[in-house]
């Protein structure tokens, strides 16, 4: 098994492939590097991405940094799902008003 890195924004394209196992590991190695070394900077990214406040602070009062990276991984993940959903949904919404003819709207 190749060690686990960190993700390289530069190499995101390939996400695609990443199991949701993978991509919760490599985000919560990310921030348990920010935890440890640059809260600042993960206060800032959560903000960012939309992670709820509260939810954020509440995994911030789990014991330990390896339990705060795992639960703050999660957040962003399910943060990212609900906006894809709503991206989708809108897009469907769009191209439903866009395909109406005018004999569909009398």
């Amino acid at each position: 098994m190749e060690a686990l890195e960190p993700l390289n924004p530069a190499r995101i394209s390939k996400l695609e492939s990443l199991s949701y196992k993978e991509l919760h590991a490599r985000i919560k190695l990310h921030i348990l590097d920010l935890l440890q070394h640059d809260f600042e900077q993960l206060a800032a990214l959560m903000y960012r991405h939309d992670v709820s406040e509260s939810r954020f602070n509440k995994a911030l009062q789990l014991p330990n940094d390896n339990q705060r990276a795992d639960d703050i991984a999660t957040l962003v993940i399910e943060r990212e799902k609900q906006k894809i959903a709503t991206r989708l949904a809108y897009a469907k919404q769009k191209a439903k008003t866009i395909d109406k003819t005018p004999d569909d709207t009398k």
